[in-house]
């Protein structure tokens, strides 16, 4: 490389302005966020989907920082993350090491008339009966089925070479002109 050739590098590098890094760092974020997403709801097995359908992204960009949400309203979301009760307890790998979940030390008995026997079965419930009704079904919880954290954790890699990508493109873009 000339001295000339060095030159036209450095300015056109310099045209790399903060307008075209945010422009650059705003798609990197936005895909990011999608990339999280997706591997959140692949992670979520469920046999109705609503909760992998919760999983939502909300992109930012305040103070010239773009940021990525990626969350869930869903009421029960915490509890498949981390899982409940004392098999919660016994069975959390893979939930974010920044958490330390406290569980309930007992199992406790959900009303009949919260699903059907099969269903709770199906969960490993124990079904309850008095005079031969169904009266319950008894756990002791829920094992975490982590979907979040590792959802981010696992992405971290293929993040980094995506902005990376970006940036390299956005830079042989400003050096062909």
């Amino acid at each position: 490389m000339t001295s000339t050739d060095f030159s036209n590098l450095i300015r056109k590098l310099s045209a790399l302005d903060n307008q075209a890094c945010q422009e650059v760092a705003v798609t990197a974020v936005k895909q990011a966020g999608v990339m999280v997403q997706s591997q959140a709801r692949l992670l979520i097995s469920s046999d109705t989907g609503a909760l992998a359908r919760s999983v939502k992204v909300k992109n930012e960009v305040k103070e010239n920082k773009e940021t990525a949400t990626v969350y869930t309203n869903s009421a029960y979301a915490p509890y498949y993350e981390f899982g409940t009760g004392p098999n919660g307890e016994a069975n959390h790998q893979g939930i974010s090491p920044q958490v330390s979940p406290k569980y309930k030390q007992t199992g406790w008995m959900i009303p009949a008339d919260a699903m059907t026997v099969d269903k709770a079965e199906m969960y490993g419930f124990k079904v309850a009966y008095k005079d031969g009704e169904v009266i319950g079904y008894y756990t002791k919880g829920q094992m975490a089925r982590p979907f979040m954290y590792p959802a981010l954790h696992d992405q971290e890699d293929t993040i980094n070479k995506n902005t990376e990508k970006l940036f390299k493109n956005k830079i042989r873009e400003l050096c062909k002109k």
